[in-house]
């Protein structure tokens, strides 16, 4: 059997896409939607975005804050924004996830420059990836869609073979992540992300080291998009900031 594979998320691991995200989504909600464009733009609208940015699962998501920020919703909690999303019901976040996708789309056709110019390579990313080879046990699991990373990746000269890019859609992270170590011949995995939701399993409300699938060790990347909560008890699971993840790759994967 194989060593140990690396699993990376994508937005807020490898990519601060915030921007992007950001952008797209606005255009998606006032232009695909709504039809209409606000009579003016709050100069705190990316800030407000941006503290709203870690409750996000899935492209409906951004949408969902759009709507939210619109409408004078908020929440400061996970569960207080999926009870927003249950509101809002399973065709309408289809809706949006289509919509933001086409958004998204649609930037990347008129101006691909500009739309690449908004996804930022983390620069401690972009220093372990230039020294991994190719044949590197290294994964992309996101809930963005694989052309999108595909086009990012290639626009930042960092070369990960196709099929390494997974999409989890709805699935469960960890789920998908023992498969690939199963798949793949792995003893072991070890998964980043920046949403703790992806790293916690369904049967214990507070982790602990036996967490998920025994091949699976998670880490929170705490440069992410990250609620100072998670990094506390009793909702804390093992941390990596940016240097330690360097270190990680160098000593397991390189």
């Amino acid at each position: 059997m194989r060593s140990g594979a690396l699993v990376l998320d994508f937005d807020g691991v490898i990519c601060d896409s915030i921007d992007e995200c950001f952008v797209s989504s606005w255009t998606a909600y006032f232009n695909l939607y709504l039809g209409r464009r606000p009579a003016y733009l709050p100069v705190t609208l990316r800030k407000d975005f941006a503290r709203l940015r870690p409750l996000v699962r899935g492209g409906a998501d951004f949408m969902l804050i759009q709507e939210m920020l619109d409408t004078g919703q908020n929440a400061s909690r996970q569960s207080e924004f999926d009870a927003i999303a249950r509101v809002a019901g399973d065709d309408k976040m289809r809706l949006f996830n289509e919509l933001f996708y086409k958004a998204r789309a649609g930037m990347l056709e008129r101006d691909r420059e500009s739309w690449l110019g908004l996804n930022r390579i983390y620069p401690h990313v972009a220093a372990a990836f230039s020294f991994l080879s190719g044949s590197a046990p290294v994964f992309i699991l996101s809930t963005k869609k694989p052309e999108f990373i595909a086009e990012i990746l290639s626009a930042k000269a960092i070369s990960l073979p196709r099929d390494r890019i997974l999409y989890s859609g709805s699935r469960r992270k960890l789920d998908m992540v023992a498969r690939v170590s199963e798949e793949g011949g792995f003893s072991r995995a070890t998964f980043v992300d920046d949403q703790i939701d992806h790293l916690l399993c369904e049967e214990a409300a507070i982790p602990d080291a036996t967490r998920g699938p025994p091949t699976v060790k998670v880490l929170l990347a705490t440069w992410g998009y990250v609620k100072e909560e998670w990094l506390q008890e009793p909702l804390r699971v093992p941390t990596v900031t940016a240097q330690e993840f360097l270190s990680l790759v160098r000593r397991e994967f390189a």
